[in-house]
């Protein structure tokens, strides 16, 4: 099985990212953690709700409430 590339792993995070944070507030500066946190996830071999749940979980940990 081939693995797949940075780039292919950063677009499922952004498309998982976009589906299930879409509105959620966070620093611009956090952005790179987000995408640290989805590539461990899928360097773990993560199905998609596994790191949905894991982009979720460190999303509402940093979320900027108003």
């Amino acid at each position: 099985m081939k693995k797949p590339s940075l780039k292919a792993i950063d677009k499922r995070i952004e498309q998982i990212y976009y589906k299930t944070c879409s509105g959620v507030q966070i620093d611009v500066m956090d952005i790179g953690r987000v995408f640290a946190v989805g590539r461990q996830a899928a360097a773990e071999g993560a199905s998609d709700e596994t790191l949905a749940s894991a982009l979720v979980a460190f999303v509402n940990s940093i979320r900027k409430d108003n």
